[in-house]
């Protein structure tokens, strides 16, 4: 079908795709409050806002997921680039016309929105590929949208002091069309009557509710990962406040937000074959083991250049722990609900990333940054006992 094809191996399409999204991502994310401040909005009201585009992504994925595996995974093919062709026209709209401040809102949360949930909704693509023999790394296109992050947060604060926040979103623009260009050449799905050999497997995909009590200790482990992404949240969302503590300002948040992506990209980009000899288990349990270390040390972070190397820390915290939740699911979870599996596993980070969000911005307004950290500290270690608990047990058939 096309030279990826042929080859039988999509990972450099793959890791180009995910440099795009992730290119993008730091502006449609990262600099969403700059962006959005541009247009008058409230610092409380962006954060209203982006609540509800996680909370949304959280309920949206696992709903999706259920439907293509009662239907099919080509469904997912029609699905992505429709929501690419929604996240630019809800976005184009902001900068083309003339809108008031509540449809410039709804209008942001939509592009983000539809935006944010393609890479997620890719994931069991990525498995059904493997499953059929392509050879596909996702590591190495994890670590290719790492870099891809940490250098176009750079590059946007350049854009944004230089040019304003709306020749960031023409740049945003640009790479959702190319995106959507990109995930033409992927191999379609299901040719020569394949169909009719995945619709007993479909028939059997599980409900929502089913799927909850067919794989307890998957959705155990789920939840120990909602407190180790919500201990994630609360240190780097709230890394302005640990720098003013010390003296510093948001170039230093730059800088930090830089190395950590930077130092987690390589390991991330290899993951695939550092986790065929260690196992994402004990990956995982170590990611809970230094997200508490971590949080420990930033209360006690005496300068700038300590925080910096604190953010080091990366590497062994969400480099651990992210790229593990897709091999995981991969191989614990059936494939007529590896759909459900990889968006569940995708909405459970981001459902706690939400929840540290709101609850590190809550406990600083109201016990100040050492206790947040303190309660940081002591999710994750909760997190780490759920995980610890769970993980390296399969769940036995039904």
């Amino acid at each position: 079908m096309n030279r990826f094809q042929s080859s039988r191996s999509l990972t450099p399409l793959y890791c180009l795709h995910q440099a795009v999204y992730f290119f993008a991502m730091a502006g449609v994310g990262a600099f969403a409050v700059t962006y959005l401040l541009g247009h008058d909005f409230r610092t409380a009201q962006i954060g209203v806002m982006l609540a509800t585009t996680n909370i949304l992504s959280c309920i949206l994925q696992p709903m999706i997921g259920s439907y293509v595996d009662r239907t099919s995974i080509s469904l997912l093919q029609r699905l992505i680039p429709g929501f690419l062709i929604a996240a630019f026209a809800a976005l184009a709209s902001i900068e083309l016309f003339p809108l008031t401040k509540p449809v410039i809102g709804l209008l942001y949360i939509l592009g983000h929105l539809s935006f944010s949930i393609t890479i997620p909704l890719f994931n069991p693509l990525c498995a059904h590929y493997a499953q059929r023999g392509y050879r596909i790394n996702y590591g190495a296109g994890s670590g290719t949208g790492s870099l891809s992050f940490s250098f176009a947060s750079l590059g946007f604060g350049y854009i944004i002091a230089h040019l304003g926040a709306s020749a960031m979103i023409w740049v945003v623009l640009l790479c959702l069309a190319l995106q959507l260009i990109l995930v033409q050449f992927y191999p379609k799905l299901l040719p020569d009557g394949q169909e009719s050999r995945t619709t007993s497997r479909q028939a059997d995909s599980l409900s929502m509710a089913a799927f909850a009590r067919r794989y307890r200790l998957f959705m155990v482990t789920m939840a120990g990962v909602v407190c180790l992404a919500a201990c994630h949240a609360m240190a780097e969302n709230y890394l302005i406040q640990i720098f003013s503590r010390i003296g510093g300002g948001s170039e230093h948040v730059g800088v930090a937000l830089f190395l950590a992506c930077v130092t987690a990209a390589p390991f991330i980009l290899f993951f695939e074959r550092i986790q065929r000899r260690t196992g994402v288990v004990i990956l995982m349990r170590l990611s809970g083991l230094f997200y508490i270390a971590k949080a420990l040390l930033l209360i006690f972070a005496p300068s700038i250049a300590s925080v910096y190397l604190i953010e080091l820390l990366q590497t062994v915290t969400y480099g651990f722990l992210y790229p593990s939740l897709y091999y995981l699911v991969a191989g614990r979870i059936q494939p007529q609900d590896m759909a459900k599996g990889q968006t569940i596993a995708s909405a459970t980070f981001t459902l706690g990333m939400a929840l540290g969000s709101s609850l590190g911005g809550a406990a600083i307004e109201r016990l100040g940054l050492s206790a947040m950290l303190v309660i940081a500290a002591c999710i994750a270690l909760a997190g780490t006992i759920l995980v610890n608990a769970a993980v390296s047990k399969a769940d036995v058939p039904a």
